[in-house]
């Protein structure tokens, strides 16, 4: 997913996700200028629960 589909999703700005993707908090590639981000990720700072 592009940047600002992932900002929409998880209710940030697009520079914060931009932000995220120089500091290696989400899996993304960037291709020129333009970073794309795995979608099966959850916003960073949240914690995924794990069945046991």
């Amino acid at each position: 997913m592009t940047t600002e589909e992932a900002s929409k999703l998880w209710g940030v700005h697009q520079d914060h996700v931009k932000r995220w993707c120089r500091e290696g908090k989400v899996r993304c590639r960037k291709f020129g200028k333009t970073y794309i981000l795995t979608k099966d990720q959850p916003k960073p700072g949240t914690v995924r629960s794990m069945a046991i």
